[in-house]
């Protein structure tokens, strides 16, 4: 991936230029040619124009433009669709701020009516696509609308080749075990997933080491191994191998703040007197940090310690969450508390097949989004259905949206309005959405909303206030996730570390996984080959309130080029392994950013229970609005594929009803 022939760039600082920015070809030499704006004028672009002509289907081409905002983004079939690319943020800011204006009502029809239109091509709205064709036999017909270039919501994969070799790392869904819910196990055994699974490992000449096939389990739940490392930066920088797994021994922690935090991981607390219900109710009345420091007289640097951690597998940190939310995704702090039907769910969906290393797709969650959309159509991926196959070959995107197909998937299409038409079984839904510039509109005799309620707000004419109230209750914070490709990873072997810990600096974690063998995609396992190094990034922002946090978050994510967040995560990784023989200009042959604007639904006290006789937000929009049905992971609150799964099965029933 380096490019020798490259004009070396005049702009560069010399820190960029220490860092091999000059060498990577990653940076296509947009630099010279591209004048960056400030932070201000990127979040300020409206939404592009409205052509006046509809535009031919998209074709796949080579190589996608350089775009300050967006920067390198991999090669093959997702190289045009890395997390919110500057084409997607525009169109829904677009919507947000009625760009589209007078020019919806005027949008021509495409003359397409269809017995259900899907708005979200997330696992909820692939799910609910399912589910449709599953009990109809394929009879019912649907049109699913996404505004990203290529299906699958935030389960998608990074593609790279460093040194004739294939890496796919993933966007951002990940962990995705075999489940145990029964229609769900059903499900992932009719689409063709595999129940077994093989990964790369080291020869046996080469020093053992334990490699976590996630990003996510071994931050918390699964990280007391020999091969995690946490790097400390006082009293002077050093590595702590396996801190959890040695007492915390070596760590900088005062003795006070070190017993606190092994209280919080291993202190048993009186069981619960009441039933699930109760003990729910309770532990939505306060934040997690609330709780551990009243309820457990634990140190608030136990919340400090957990918040990066907690934001990034739920998306804000322990000062503002609910407690409820940390109870039913297994966080510390209530052994001995007891069980509910919730917390057994998150536990199921999370029993992997290795309950200390996870289980993982080489794309993440990917391998599951592109089996269900080769089952919805056969045609959508080349090859049988085999998962290799599957999963190795390329996207027909010709196919994706052909006539005469039960479940058309129509990409790069925003819907800017939603407005019913009549009631009763011959009522129908009238949808507009923006592609390529131009509206267009399209009926259907009922609608599944599959996509976040922020969006739902801005397009539904015509919705009751109760709804607008409770959509108004699904705050949200965005993530980055970064996928680094390495020429080689001899700078961690030589450390012994596969997974990485600090605190301050850019992210807070990152680890490299064995790559998992998927038909002829078989990367070897060896510290002088080319692997991909993955970092998650939250934005929680201490101090500030729930909605606030995500705001300053989402700004951040936002008005930061490319070019900036090279420089953090290049600086980062010296900080790390400079001392270990890293070197930026020989080691890092690209790096590709995964930004998602409104990643996660933010479930502050409250958010879990009803007040005053009134139901909760989540489900009163788990009730049909006329001939529109809601089914999104927000509904949750701690939002993972088995849930956004049991929304868009559930929408997509309520559905068959009404048909």
């Amino acid at each position: 991936m380096r490019d020798a022939s490259r004009t070396p760039d005049p702009e560069l600082t010399a820190e960029e230029r220490e860092l091999g920015m000059d060498r990577d070809i990653t940076r296509r030499d947009f630099l010279n040619t591209v004048a960056l704006g400030t932070g201000a004028a990127l979040l300020g672009t409206a939404a592009p124009g409205l052509a006046s002509k509809a535009v031919a289907q998209p074709t796949p081409v080579p190589a996608p433009p350089w775009h300050p905002f967006t920067g390198y983004s991999g090669i093959g079939d997702y190289a045009r669709s890395n997390g919110n690319t500057w084409d997607v943020v525009s169109a829904g800011h677009g919507l947000r701020d009625g760009t589209y204006g007078r020019a919806m009502a005027a949008a021509p029809d495409t003359g397409e009516v269809y017995d259900v239109v899907i708005v979200g091509g997330g696992f909820a709205g692939t799910i609910a696509a399912y589910t449709l064709l599953k009990a109809s036999d394929r009879k019912r017909t649907c049109l699913m609308l996404d505004n990203h270039p290529i299906i699958g919501g935030e389960a998608k994969r990074n593609e790279f080749v460093v040194r004739g070799q294939r890496l796919i790392g993933p966007q951002g869904s990940n962990e995705g075990g075999v489940p145990r819910l029964d229609w769900l196990k059903d499900m992932w055994l009719d689409i063709g997933l595999p129940t077994e699974f093989e990964y790369g490992a080291l020869r046996p000449d080469r020093r053992p080491m334990v490699f976590p096939r996630t990003n996510y389990q071994w931050q918390l739940w699964s990280d007391d191994f020999e091969s995690h490392g946490f790097f400390y930066d006082t009293p002077t920088p050093h590595w702590v191998r396996n801190p959890w797994g040695h007492n915390l021994e070596g760590t900088p922690y005062p003795d006070d703040v070190k017993r606190d935090l092994l209280r919080w991981r291993n202190e048993r607390v009186e069981p619960w007197k009441g039933d699930a219900e109760s003990l729910k109710l309770w532990l939505d009345t306060m934040t997690y940090e609330q709780y551990l420091t009243k309820e457990r007289k634990l140190s608030p640097e136990v919340s400090r310690y957990v918040d990066p951690i907690y934001a990034s597998g739920i998306g804000l940190g322990a000062d503002v969450l609910s407690a409820y939310s940390a109870y039913s995704v297994s966080l510390p702090g209530f052994v001995g508390l007891g069980v509910d039907k919730d917390r057994e769910a998150f536990t199921s969906s999370h029993a992997l097949t290795d309950a200390r290393l996870g289980n993982s797709f080489p794309g993440g969650n990917d391998g599951i989004q592109r089996c269900i959309v080769k089952w919805l159509n056969p045609e959508a991926i080349e090859g049988s259905t085999q998962f290799a196959e599957v999963h190795n070959r390329r996207i027909r995107f010709d196919m994706l949206d052909r006539p005469n197909t039960p479940c058309r998937m129509r990409t790069g299409a925003t819907v800017v309005r939603v407005v019913q038409n009549g009631e009763g079984p011959t009522g129908t839904v009238t949808v507009t959405y923006a592609k390529d510039g131009t509206l267009h509109t399209v009926r259907g005799r009922t609608i599944i909303w599959s996509a976040a309620s922020w969006t739902a707000k801005h397009a539904m004419e015509g919705l009751p206030d109760d709804y607008r109230t409770a959509m108004d209750s699904f705050p949200r914070s965005p993530m980055l996730s970064v996928n680094v490709a390495l020429d080689n990873w001899r700078f961690l072997y030589d450390l012994g570390f596969s997974a990485c810990s600090w605190r301050g600096g850019f992210g807070f974690t990152g680890n490299m996984r064995p790559n998992m063998y998927v038909g002829d995609y078989r990367p070897p396992l060896d510290p002088d080959q080319p692997n991909l190094f993955t970092f998650y990034v939250p934005f929680n922002q201490y101090g500030l309130s729930l909605v606030d946090q995500g705001k300053v978050g989402r700004q951040k994510l936002l008005s930061t080029s490319y070019r900036d967040y090279e420089t953090q995560i290049l600086k980062q990784m010296v900080t790390l392994f400079g001392n270990s023989g890293f070197d930026p200009k020989r080691d890092v042959a690209g790096i590709v950013l995964n930004r998602w604007g409104h990643a996660y639904c933010n479930a502050g006290p409250g958010f879990y229970t009803p007040r005053n006789g009134q139901p909760t937000a989540a489900d009163l929009l788990r009730r049909p609005w006329g001939r529109v049905t809601f089914g999104h992971s927000e509904l949750n609150g701690n939002q993972h594929w088995p849930v956004a799964a049991a929304e868009g099965h559930r929408a997509a029933q309520q559905v068959l009803a009404m048909l």
